[in-house]
């Protein structure tokens, strides 16, 4: 699998913010979810840039 850790790092995000987010300790959970959105954008164009 040639993205194995791009992928890797996206599900340990959204594992991680989830758990984060149902634990119910975020006064605003939108802005965190905008964070983990733009995040994942990142890691993404990032992995899928270093490869080529």
């Amino acid at each position: 699998m040639r993205y194995a850790w791009v992928s890797f790092a996206i599900v340990v995000l959204w594992i991680s913010s989830t758990i984060i987010i149902v634990s119910d300790k975020l006064v605003n959970p939108n802005n965190f979810y905008i964070f983990i959105v733009l995040t994942t954008v990142v890691v993404s164009y990032i992995g899928f840039k270093s490869a080529s």
